[in-house]
């Protein structure tokens, strides 16, 4: 069979002992970190909401789902699959994320294909600004109210 477009595709094919194989999914996540709260967007096309579970446990946050292959018939005997590049099957994504955040105050959304999850930081993992007033002037010292407590202890 002639295929115009294979030179093309066979710089991005899988290999294995060889061989073509089907590409596993993985979807690719990005993690930010503000003052406020932990963003995790994560790439999860064709997916929807029933598809995926999330699970913060500790410090660990676990994505799990199935991408199934499209158009999969087993009753269709006459399809002949040319190429299949997508990834699909099974697929985990752990992420630690700070210590401290709980797993009452995540939200998740879904839209066009992209997961959203949102973590909000205890009030005690928030940085805050502390006024010390020495000599009649005052002065703000900026961190976390960790930092704080910790500072606080050594007598600083």
């Amino acid at each position: 069979m002639f295929e115009p477009f294979a030179p093309l595709f066979d710089l991005s094919r899988d290999r294995a002992f060889g061989g073509e194989q089907m590409r596993s999914f993985v979807p690719a996540a990005d993690v930010v970190l503000t003052d406020d709260d932990v963003t995790v967007a994560m790439d999860v096309p064709g997916l929807k909401a029933g598809d995926i579970d999330i699970e913060l446990r500790e410090d660990v946050l676990t994505v799990r789902g199935e991408r199934p292959v499209p158009q999969a018939d087993e009753h269709d005997k006459r399809r002949v699959w040319q190429r299949l590049e997508r990834g699909h099957g099974k697929f985990e994504r752990i992420l630690r994320l700070p210590r401290g955040l709980d797993p009452e105050a995540i939200s998740a959304s879904l839209t066009d294909g992209v997961l959203t999850l949102h973590i909000a930081k205890p009030e005690s993992r928030k940085p805050r600004r502390i006024e010390i007033i020495t000599e009649g002037k005052s002065e703000t010292i900026e961190g976390t109210a960790r930092e704080q407590g910790e500072l606080a202890a050594s007598g600083a």
